[in-house]
C-alpha cells in the first residue's frame, strides 16, 4: 500500500503509468484496476478478461472528454448535469467518465486521460477495500488506500443521434438521466 500525501501519490502514480505499469486507485465509486490508455492490454492481461470488454477512460474536467469525441447535445448535457460524478457516457464506441474524486482528477491532470477498470479479477464481486485490490493483483506494485469503498459502479449510458440508452444501472439514478 503506498502512503503519502495527495500530492506526492499522484506523482507517484504518475511515474508508475508513465512507465507503463498499472496501478490500482479509489475513485467516486469503487477501487479502479488503471493505466493509460496506450497500455490498456495490460488491464485484460491483469484481470484476466476477455479484450472485447470495454474499459472507461477517466479524464480530470469535463472539456477533457472531447479529446474522446466530438459530444453531442445530450452528451454535452449529461456532462453538464452529471460530472464530475458517477456516470460513465458511451458516445461513439468510446466510455468515458470525469469521477468525483479529487486525486483521480489531479492524476488525470497530471498524465491525460486514463483507463480503468474495477480491480477485481474478471467476474469476481468488486473489491471493497485496497487490501483486498491488492490481494487480486498481487503484480501491482501501487495501491492508493482510499478507504473503505462500498458506492456502487458508476452508471452508464450509451448516446447516440437515437437518444440514450442504458447500458448499467449504478450510482446515478436512471430517472434523472431519462428526465
Amino acid at each position: 500500500m503506498s502512503t503519502g500525501g495527495p500530492a506526492e501519490l499522484v506523482g507517484m502514480a504518475a511515474t508508475e503509468l508513465r512507465s507503463g505499469r498499472a496501478v490500482i486507485i479509489p475513485t467516486d465509486t469503487v477501487y479502479g484496476l488503471a493505466a493509460l490508455p496506450e497500455n490498456v492490454e495490460l488491464l485484460f492481461e491483469l484481470k484476466q478478461r476477455p479484450p472485447d470488454k470495454a474499459v472507461a477512460i477517466l479524464v480530470a474536467r469535463p472539456a477533457d472528454a472531447e479529446q474522446m469525441f466530438d459530444p453531442l447535445p445530450a452528451t454535452r448535457r449529461l456532462m453538464e448535469e452529471c460530472w464530475p460524478g458517477a456516470l460513465t457516457i458511451v458516445q461513439d464506441g468510446c466510455g468515458v467518465r470525469c469521477p468525483d474524486h479529487p486525486l483521480v482528477q489531479a492524476l488525470a491532470a497530471a498524465v491525460g486521460p486514463i483507463a480503468t477498470t474495477s480491480a477485481n479479477l474478471s467476474g469476481q464481486p468488486t473489491p471493497h477495500t485496497a487490501a483486498e485490490a491488492a490481494a487480486a493483483f498481487p503484480a501491482v506494485q501501487m495501491v492508493i488506500d482510499g478507504g473503505r469503498l462500498q458506492a456502487p459502479a458508476s452508471t452508464v449510458v450509451e448516446v447516440s443521434e437515437d437518444g440514450l440508452n442504458i447500458l448499467r444501472q449504478g450510482a446515478v439514478d436512471v430517472g434523472v438521466i431519462l428526465e
